[in-house]
């Protein structure tokens, strides 16, 4: 008898862990994805890096208000000409998938960005994280998360030492 409630203990285990699709995971293919959009931006393919993104994706840096990728992507431009060179470090970058409640796909990325300042040679290091929401291989949504303000304060530096005064 005690063979036979141990047996049933066991199928019971095994059956209890398999309950339904995998909710979280280090590799799908909105991972891949994910990967190739990071890797699009550090070399600055934008038409590669737009092809990532649904056209209607609402996307949010740093705000609540969402915009476009294309609005993303001349923020983007117009920044990276503030660098000498900019990457994401190689240690330290992770990416997971989960599935929600509701079926949605949403891919999270968490690295730190390095830049140089081209007018000053300074370095900065920033962690980032971002959340994105596939639909059919394809960006939705995405929310991305970093503190810019030591790149903002030396740019208005920058600028600062660089304006001309007015002539009188």
């Amino acid at each position: 008898m005690k063979r036979i409630i141990v047996f049933l203990f066991i199928i019971a285990a095994f059956t209890a862990c398999n309950n339904g699709p995998e909710r979280w995971t280090r590799t799908s293919p909105e991972i891949d994805a994910t990967k190739a959009l990071v890797k699009d931006y550090l070399a600055a393919d934008w038409t590669s890096w737009s092809s990532h993104y649904a056209d209607t994706a609402k996307i949010s840096h740093n705000t609540i208000t969402a915009g476009t990728s294309l609005q993303l992507q001349d923020a983007f431009k117009a920044d990276i000409t503030n660098y000498s060179s900019y990457k994401f470090s190689d240690k330290d970058i992770y990416y997971e998938m989960i599935i929600d409640e509701f079926n949605n796909k949403w891919v999270y990325f968490w690295g730190n960005w390095e830049g140089t300042m081209k007018a000053t040679n300074q370095k900065f290091i920033i962690p980032v994280h971002l959340a994105l929401k596939f639909v059919n291989g394809k960006i939705t949504e995405e929310y991305g998360y970093y503190n810019r303000s030591a790149v903002d304060a030396a740019l208005k530096e920058i600028a600062a030492a660089t304006a001309v005064p007015p002539v009188m």
